[in-house]
Parts: C-alpha cells; sequence; structure tokens
C-alpha cells in the first residue's frame, strides 16, 4: 500500500513541474528573442543615424565650399540628430602645414600652417564622422578612418591647387548651422613674397595633423605622384612632392660653388678646350674655346692661363701674370694688379650663376635598383658575385653592357680595368669607394655610355689614368653626393665628367685639382683652388650632351596654387 501510495503522489507533482518548466523555457526564449532583437534595432538604428549623418555632413561640405570659395556669403544647413547625439564644432582640431624647400639655397619656407577645425559628430556607438579640411572623414573605434567625401585638395599634371577650407567657432550646433564667410589668402603665387610659378627645384612638403590621418594619407596615396609617410604616434601624414631636378648641360671646364665660396687658379695652371664631335684633344686646332664657371669669388694669378671665358658671381681678382684670354663676367668687384689689363676680350659686370642641383636622389635610386636586380653573375664580366668586387683585374678585368653593383673599386700596382660600351651602355653603382693609383688605368672603349654612380669618394693619383677612346668625355661620367671628396693629384689623367653639384646642405662634392694632373671633360662641384701646372681641358661636346639619363624623380610638381579660406559656423 504504501509503495502504491508513495506512486501516486509523484504523478501529482509532476504535472505542475512540467508546466513550471515549459513557463520557463518560454520565458527564457521570448528573453533572448527581446534581447536580440534589441540589439538589432540599435544596430540598425546605430547604422541609419551614421548613414543620416555622412548625407549632412555631405550636405554641409558643399554648402561650406560656395561661401568659402566666394561663390556666395551665407549660407544655412540642417544637422538632424538624435537625443543623445550632438555636432560639435571645434576649431582647433587638426592642422596643415605646407613648405617648400629649394635645393639650390637650401632655404626651407614655410608657406601655410593652419589649424583647419572641424564640425564633429559623435553618436551612440563608437564611430565619429566629421567635416574638415574641406572634406568629410569617418573614424572607428579601432583607430582607422576613410574619406567619405575629398577634402579641397587637387592634384593633376604636375600641378597642386589647395584652397584650403578652415573652420572658425565653438560650441555645439543643434538642428542645424549657419555659415559665414570670414576671410581668404592667396600664399602661392604671390610675386611679392618671392613665391612664384614655375617652381625651378626642391620639394614640396604637405603635412596633416589630425584624428584622420590614415584617411587623408590615403588620399594622397591615390590622388598624387609623392611619397606619403606616416608617423602613427603623432597622428601625423606626410606628402612630398618633387620639383624635377634641373641638370642642364655642362657648359664649362670647371662648374664650381655656390655664392660665398672662392676659386683660386694659380702656379702656371691651365685652362683650355677642345671639341671630341670633331678630333680628340691632341693637335686640336682651336683650344681657346674654354669656359671657367663659379657662383662665388675666383682670383687667377702667378701664371695661371683660361683660354676662353671666366664668368664669376662673386668678385673676381687677376695678379701676378695671370690672363683671361677671353671674356670676363662677373658678379661683385674686379680688381687687381693685372686687372683690366690681363683680359684679353670684354670685361662686364653681368654674371647670372645658376647651380644644377645635385644627383643625391639619382644615386639613392640607382643603388636600390641595381643592387636588387643586376648582372654581376654574367660569367663573361670579372666581377665576384659573392663580394661584389672586381677580379682578375691583375691581367685586366673587363666590364661590358649591363648594369653592375659594386661594393667598391680599388686598383692598385699592377691591376687595369676595361670597360667596353660596344654592346650598348655599362651603368656602374658604386657602394662605396673608387680609387685608382700608382699608374693603374681604367680604359674605355666603344662608342656608347658609361654611368658611374658612386656613395662615398673619388681618388685618382700618382699616374693613375681612367682614359676614353677618341678622348669623348661625354661618353665617360662620374656621379657623386654633394658631400663627396674627389681628388687628381701627381700626374693623374681624367677624361669623363665628375658630376657632384651643391645639395641643400653644403657647397658640392670638394674637388681637389692638383700637381700636374689633367681632366679632359669637365667637372661639376665645389672646387676651391687649381694649381701647379694642372690642365683642365674642356670637351665642348658636352653642351649638347644630356646630363642624366635617368630621371631623378617624378616631375611630381610644378605649379603651386595655395590659400586658406576660413569659414565661421554657428548654430542656426
Amino acid at each position: 500500500m504504501s509503495s502504491a501510495g508513495w506512486s501516486l503522489g509523484t504523478r501529482g507533482q509532476s504535472a505542475p513541474l512540467g508546466l513550471a518548466l515549459v513557463f520557463a523555457v518560454m520565458i527564457i526564449s521570448t528573453t533572448a528573442v527581446v534581447a536580440l532583437g534589441a540589439d538589432a534595432i540599435t544596430s540598425t538604428q546605430t547604422q541609419l543615424d551614421a548613414e543620416r549623418t555622412e548625407k549632412s555632413l555631405t550636405e554641409l561640405n558643399s554648402k561650406t565650399a560656395l561661401v568659402a570659395l566666394g561663390q556666395t556669403d551665407v549660407q544655412q544647413v540642417t544637422l538632424p540628430a538624435s537625443s543623445s547625439s550632438t555636432y560639435h564644432v571645434d576649431e582647433n582640431a587638426g592642422w596643415m602645414n605646407v613648405s617648400y624647400q629649394n635645393t639650390t639655397s637650401g632655404d626651407r619656407t614655410t608657406v601655410v600652417n593652419e589649424s583647419m577645425g572641424e564640425v564633429a559628430y559623435r553618436g551612440n556607438g563608437e564611430t565619429r564622422l566629421a567635416y574638415q579640411g574641406g572634406g568629410v572623414w569617418r573614424s572607428n573605434g579601432d583607430g582607422t578612418s576613410v574619406m567619405v567625401s575629398p577634402p579641397e585638395f587637387h592634384y593633376r599634371d604636375a600641378t597642386l591647387t589647395l584652397p584650403l577650407v578652415t573652420v572658425s567657432g565653438s560650441g555645439a550646433l543643434r538642428g542645424g548651422a549657419s555659415i559665414s564667410h570670414n576671410t581668404s589668402r592667396q600664399y602661392w603665387p604671390n610675386k611679392s613674397a618671392g613665391a612664384v610659378n614655375p617652381l625651378d627645384s626642391g620639394q614640396v612638403e604637405v603635412r596633416v595633423q589630425s584624428e584622420y590621418y590614415r584617411a587623408w594619407g590615403q588620399y594622397f596615396e591615390t590622388r598624387t605622384d609623392g611619397s606619403v609617410d606616416y608617423n602613427h604616434s603623432s597622428n601625423r601624414v606626410t606628402l612630398e612632392l618633387l620639383v624635377p631636378a634641373t641638370n642642364p648641360p655642362v657648359q664649362g671646364g670647371i662648374v664650381a660653388g655656390t655664392p660665398g665660396t672662392s676659386m683660386t687658379i694659380k702656379n702656371n695652371a691651365e685652362a683650355d678646350s677642345y671639341n671630341s664631335s670633331v678630333g680628340p684633344y691632341s693637335g686640336f686646332p682651336d683650344n681657346s674655346n674654354s669656359r671657367i664657371i663659379s657662383a662665388g669669388d675666383v682670383d687667377v694669378e702667378n701664371n695661371a692661363i683660361i683660354e676662353g671665358d671666366l664668368e664669376s658671381g662673386g668678385d673676381v681678382q687677376i695678379s701676378n701674370n695671370g690672363e683671361i684670354r677671353g671674356n670676363l663676367s662677373y658678379g661683385g668687384t674686379a680688381s687687381g694688379g693685372g686687372y683690366p689689363s690681363g683680359v684679353s676680350g670684354w670685361s662686364a659686370q653681368n654674371a647670372s650663376v645658376t647651380a644644377p642641383d645635385s644627383v643625391e636622389r639619382l644615386i639613392d635610386t640607382r643603388r636600390s635598383s641595381v643592387s636588387s636586380s643586376n648582372d654581376n653573375a654574367d660569367s663573361s664580366v670579372d666581377i665576384d658575385n659573392s663580394s661584389n668586387t672586381l677580379e682578375n683585374c691583375a691581367s685586366t678585368c673587363e666590364l661590358t653592357a649591363g648594369d653592375y653593383y659594386l661594393s667598391e673599386i680599388t686598383l692598385n700596382s699592377g691591376e687595369d680595368a676595361r670597360i667596353d660600351t660596344s654592346g650598348g651602355d655599362v651603368n656602374i653603382v658604386v657602394n662605396g669607394t673608387i680609387t685608382i693609383q700608382n699608374n693603374q688605368q681604367i680604359t674605355v672603349v666603344g662608342g656608347n655610355r658609361v654611368n658611374v654612380y658612386v656613395e662615398g669618394d673619388y681618388y685618382q693619383r700618382n699616374g693613375a689614368l681612367v682614359t676614353v677612346e677618341d678622348d669623348v668625355a661625354p661618353n665617360f661620367w662620374v656621379y657623386t653626393n654633394p658631400d663627396a671628396d674627389v681628388e687628381f693629384d701627381n700626374n693623374a689623367e681624367f677624361t669623363g665628367v665628375i658630376y657632384g653639384p651643391n645639395g641643400p646642405n653644403n657647397d658640392g662634392a670638394d674637388i681637389t685639382l692638383d700637381q700636374n694632373a689633367h681632366v679632359y671633360g669637365g667637372v661639376v662641384g665645389d672646387v676651391t683652388f687649381v694649381s701647379n701646372n694642372y690642365g683642365i681641358h674642356y670637351d665642348e661636346a658636352l653642351q649638347r650632351t644630356e646630363t642624366t639619363t635617368i630621371p631623378q624623380a617624378i616631375p611630381s610638381v610644378t605649379y603651386v596654387h595655395i590659400s586658406t579660406n576660413d569659414v565661421n559656423i554657428t548654430s542656426d
């Protein structure tokens, strides 16, 4: 009996228990549905809120452009927001700096340095939208940002047009905004300030500091030919636009210095000329077309002779039987016991010397490309591919047409080199120094060109020779950095061009010409003195020869138009 009673009692309790379980499952399911539905509704509302805000800020962008660029004086715009969201004006948010560096003088000029300001919107989520610099931007909680509509920054055909729109004002905007014009200012071109187009050298740098700097940088990358660099710790991006380098043909046996430098030609030194397109130097009928060009001062003294013209951007002094057998052009004064009797032609204060641009960037570009892709492994050339050095030079090492990367070039006693261009140009990048000494020789044959790009210094001493077939100087070029040392002395002879113009922070490669050495061709750099029976024999064929066969940089910018246009945005 007891057993049956226990069994019936258990059945009597199971019905209410099952009903309770059913209710529990229903409550849990309903709660889950409500929670998920609420999340979905919130997510949808947030997305709709962001889309509405993008449209509102895009309309603000359009109407602000009308005011900023002078098409109307005042505009209004509606800015709808939810109860928990606001638009806010901050005139100190973000900045833009535009500067220009002239590589000839080394001077950097700040063109614009302005706070951009913003109209920002913060909603319920982590997404932030803002109008800034004439564009609309969106940032996310993970630090990334994207462009919604482009800023007032236009680049096409090497022309930069930047009518920067800046925002003044502060505080919340409720329901709408009123946009009015404050001021506009033209920075470039500005003739009175020396800001003129086209740009002749250097680089333009645009820096933006902003919460949306990544999106600014992506815009720069896709819309310009410049290089873009990010500083993530400072929320900053930098765009660099290069002005095409100016490297005109070599117009003289010496093209030297910058304003304020000095060069002395003395002790029986001689400058004359020949024309390799007609014939070699030996026996050339007219050696009187030499030309020495210096942006600084020049002294001609102690039986030094210039068989041609001297052009000096500074002062010229002639003394102790120094002679200029052509014309004298100077920018400062002309004086000395040998002036004017030591000048055979005319003399006038009419010099205008412009230095060519540095080839430092060209050397870096060639080093980067040739170091990774070269012909060092070609079995027909004498290069140790493991050490990137010349080999077999005791029996004359040889290079033929191609691109080569060497760690250095050193030729000592018993070592010679031959470069054969009959199959095409020979391009050599030397990551270190070139040293040729003790009667050793580099011989260049064939009718094509040798281009040597040197990261280090160049030394040629003690009877060392660099010869080019028929003295054709345009067939051998050595490019150096503006801080390099170049030395020719003790009966060294060189045929070709040493090309090391000045950079922003120096006067060009420091070139020494001394002790019975001779150059057939030309030198470009900082020549401080030419002395002791030295001969500089200018090859007039260089006047019709392209100085660089590879562009130093993409011609990123030639014309610049920069202005700021400030607007005041207040609650409507």
